[in-house]
């Protein structure tokens, strides 16, 4: 099954603070929580984070990588590619759970 996430039109409620990744000519990863993240979760989310980045040396695969650590705990993350050297993860509730 694949994760889905909630529409575009979340606000950003916080950043959890960068996650490494230096492959690609990236510089690490952005990572911003939704607001239906709850702040308790985001030391789980950044451990999922960080071993789904370790996972992958490609930009290509690394919303699936990211994805596949998440989704077991209920979240999604959205990769956005904003700056070439700095991509940022939004991270989200999944919505089928």
């Amino acid at each position: 099954m694949t994760p889905v996430s909630p529409p575009r039109l979340r606000f950003v409620k916080r950043r959890l603070g960068p996650v490494p990744w230096y492959h690609d000519g990236c510089h690490g990863l952005s990572v911003q929580a939704g607001e239906n993240v709850p702040t308790f979760d985001d030391q789980m989310i950044r451990g999922a984070l960080a071993r789904g980045a370790l996972a992958c040396k490609k930009i290509e695969g690394l919303d699936r990588a990211l994805n596949r650590e998440l989704w077991p705990l209920g979240y999604v993350a959205r990769l956005e590619i904003d700056q070439p050297d700095r991509p940022s993860v939004l991270v989200e509730t999944a919505v089928d759970r």
